[in-house]
């Protein structure tokens, strides 16, 4: 994702790396501002979507933990 030199500065302040700037690009909300700046939002909706999402690939998981398949050489 491309960002600007004030988000790059701005999120440096607050802390923010790039793995989450990268979580929150893949998950947000993506909203479009005048002179084609984009925004994305990461509020409880996106949260919860999220997490519903990464519990079911941990269901996925535990399923394949240890499984054995009859048919593969």
């Amino acid at each position: 994702m491309n960002t600007s030199k004030h988000a790059e500065l701005r999120s440096n302040q607050r802390g923010i790396t790039n793995d989450v700037i990268s979580i929150i690009g893949d998950i947000g909300r993506i909203a479009y501002a005048p002179g084609g700046a984009m925004k994305i939002y990461f509020g409880h909706k996106e949260y919860d979507k999220a997490i519903h999402k990464i519990k079911n690939v941990m269901k996925l998981l535990e399923r394949a933990r240890g499984g054995n398949s009859h048919n593969c050489r």
